[in-house]
């Protein structure tokens, strides 16, 4: 491509002014691009990776304006991210991603037609087949230049490796080969690079910094308790500058961070995947403006972000590897000369919430084996058919199903299924070695917690970074605590008592599992439970340790569950006009829903009747994995036999698929019963109820 440096230097200086420097390594990475080789950079967060293929954008956009670049790039928040850094340059950039699809056929004429300089694409997109199709034929030999953000992910040892991303290798191998390849990241040790290296070409240029942060400075506290890490967190989050994050490993905890923080007066927002689409942009709009004080996140809310005022990262519980961490403390300090600091809060209830992840991470031998043999014997089902053939949970059939494609073992056409003719032999070898890796990372994260020597040097020796010293800034540096660590009685008992009253909501499902199911997909309005209550998650602190306790040692839930469910439930039976309480009934412990029931009728001053009946040879509901197999289990297993015309309270001890309530409602609901609003004692979350 022609260009001159002094025609880039320039062009940083039109869009971000006079004084504008690269940082150490930029200008060379931009170079290397624009003279068509293929390039892979490693650079700490906030070094600006993102300006390296935008400026190369810009310069070859100037020369081929025929020509556009292609982005893959693994989450929304950061597309969004990275078209508003694109705009600096003056750069026309859209995006195809899962909450845009009417665009969609817009956004690819546009570039093919020249109207774009780039194109950020998930790497799902690539599962598309039809999508592969128009972009490996139609566009190719328009692209001019291809961009791999968060390299990590193509890597089987990076610590966020996606299956998706094997499908960016084959697209690569059709591009003509004077068409430079960038590929960044921040958290890439050797191993990974090596790998990288493997896949896009020995010959591949790597530009690698130094990894240390100077403005951060790290501490670790162990709190072995929700009570003690919300405490501590409501404390200290005023002596934090500006605005920040608080990571929490499960949406459930990242509820409740936000719910307690705003209940004692801190501005607050909760960000995860399921967030619907556009209160997912207003939050991320009040944090960037500094609306609000803290967002409490899941990893949704995570690579590549940039907000260079981040003042602080806290971890409500540690996460899986060091490599992760440093990405997420990368969110804060990135404005220079600037103070900001990273709190780990951990313990031993992390590492239980850390192993589910790991172990669910590859789908198992058994469960591949299922799903060739299911598609083996019905050629051509789609994914629903595929589920209901299968006692599997949805999200393991689909991650099972993206791994068997992924391997060429079946194929895709439009929605429906096929055996390709590659003999069907699993590589668990695999599997079980990266499942060790993240072990050894899990122990290597455990000891990162507990050391003495600086945080900053031991994140920057993990990633192989040859320059790592310490940084002079963290509590182990200064020999000090950076924050107090201690928490009073009184506080203990005010969180504690906060997670007592706690409840969540029980959603209404409107849809059955199947059009199968009573002839239609559509749960129709007259037959669908009302949104319902639950006071607690099923073992947590708070009741759940209390629900889980009667049910299984005691066989009698105990008078204080009775007194916490009149005190949530009071007010809600008024508003909603609910005259009865029935419940669901169990051959296995037939008093102890029961019992529950007909005592909380009697404090709410509720009628009580035995509305349902439940029927031999059921299967034990918690053995089913998927809806289908849910609502089949549940249909069969239980009938009304008397309604109340008036609404009714309809009582559960556990609530997991909400088929149980939701098919019981709809029998009750049919036979003339009024409005039916369910409330369980727990949230099993997966146990199965």
């Amino acid at each position: 491509m022609q260009y001159t440096e002094e025609e880039i230097i320039a062009e940083l200086k039109k869009s971000y002014g006079e004084n504008a420097m690269f940082h150490p390594g930029q200008l060379e990475a931009i170079e290397a691009v624009l003279d068509e080789k293929r390039t892979l950079v490693v650079q700490k967060t906030g070094w600006g990776k993102s300006l390296v293929y935008f400026m190369a954008t810009k310069m070859m956009r100037k020369h081929q304006k025929d020509k556009f670049t292609i982005i893959i790039s693994p989450l929304l928040v950061l597309m969004n991210n990275q078209i508003d850094s694109a705009s600096k340059l003056g750069l026309t950039v859209r995006t195809i991603n899962s909450e845009n699809k009417e665009q969609w056929n817009s956004v690819l004429e546009g570039a093919g037609t020249g109207q774009i300089d780039a194109l950020i694409i998930s790497p799902e997109r690539l599962g598309n087949s039809a999508f592969r199709e128009k972009l490996s034929h139609g566009l190719t030999r328009r692209i001019g230049m291809f961009v791999v953000d968060e390299a990590h992910c193509i890597s089987d040892w990076g610590h966020d490796f996606r299956p998706d991303y094997r499908r960016i290798i084959e697209l690569i191998q059709l591009l003509p080969k004077n068409v430079p390849v960038l590929a960044t990241t921040a958290t890439a040790n050797d191993r990974v690079v090596s790998d990288i290296q493997a896949q896009l070409g020995q010959d591949i240029q790597i530009s690698r910094g130094a990894l240390l942060r100077e403005t951060i400075a790290i501490q670790t506290i162990r709190l072995d308790t929700r009570e003690e890490r919300l405490v501590w967190i409501l404390n200290h989050i005023n002596e934090m500058p500006g605005s920040g994050i608080v990571y929490c490993l499960t949406v459930n905890d990242c509820k409740l961070v936000n719910k307690w923080l705003q209940a004692n007066g801190v501005k607050s927002e909760a960000y995860y995947a399921d967030v619907e689409a556009e209160k997912k942009s207003a939050i991320v709009d009040k944090f960037m403006r500094n609306e609000i004080k803290v967002l409490s996140a899941t990893v949704a809310f995570g690579m590549g972000f940039d907000k260079p005022d981040i003042g602080f990262v806290i971890h409500f519980q540690k996460p899986g590897n060091l490599v992760a961490y440093y990405q997420q403390i990368g969110r804060a300090g990135r404005k220079p000369n600037s103070s900001a600091y990273a709190v780990l809060l951990y313990g031993a209830i992390d590492d239980k919430i850390n192993s589910f992840f790991i172990d669910s991470a590859f789908p198992t031998e058994k469960d591949m084996d299922e799903l060739v043999r299911v598609i083996m014997e019905n050629p051509g089902s789609n994914r629903r058919q595929i589920t209901a053939a299968t006692n599997m949970k949805s999200g393991r059939v689909e991650k099972s199903l993206k791994y068997l494609e992924v391997n060429n073992d079946i194929y895709v056409e439009g929605s429906k299924y096929y055996k390709t003719m590659r003999v069907w032999k699993p590589d668990m070898e695999r599997s079980r070695t990266i499942t060790g890796k993240r072990y050894q990372e899990l122990a290597d994260m455990n000891n990162y917690a507990i050391t003495t020597q600086c945080y900053m040097e031991y994140i920057a020796r993990e990633l192989d970074d040859k320059t790592a010293a310490a940084c002079g800034k963290c509590s182990n540096c200064l020999g000090r605590k950076i924050f107090a660590t201690d928490i009073s009685q009184e506080d203990l008992d005010r969180a504690g008592k906060f997670l007592k009253e706690d409840y969540n909501v029980i959603p209404a499902r409107k849809q059955w599992p199947e059009k199968g199911c009573y002839g239609k997909l559509s749960i129709e309005e007259k037959f669908r439970l009302q949104e319902g209550r639950v006071l607690s998650n099923y073992g947590d602190a708070g009741w759940g340790s209390l629900v889980s306790e009667d049910k299984y040692l005691h066989g009698y839930f105990r008078d204080r569950l009775v007194d916490a469910s009149v005190e949530l439930l009071k007010d809600f039976v008024k508003e909603h006009g609910i005259l009865n309480v029935t419940y669901i009934p169990s051959l296995r412990r037939p008093e102890l829903v029961k019992n529950f029931a007909e005592r909380l009728a009697g404090r709410l001053g509720l009628g009580f009747f035995t509305g349902l009946e439940k029927k031999e040879n059921a299967v034990c509901q918690k053995e089913l994995n998927n809806s289908y197999r849910q609502w089949e289990n549940v249909e069969a297993s239980f009938e009304a036999i008397q309604f109340c015309s008036g609404n009714t309270l309809l009582v559960d001890d556990m609530v997991d698929s909400r088929w149980t309530l939701t098919v019981c409602g709809y029998k009750l609901l049919k036979m003339g019963n009024g409005s039916v609003y369910p409330f369980a004692l727990a949230n099993s979350a997966g146990k199965g109820n």
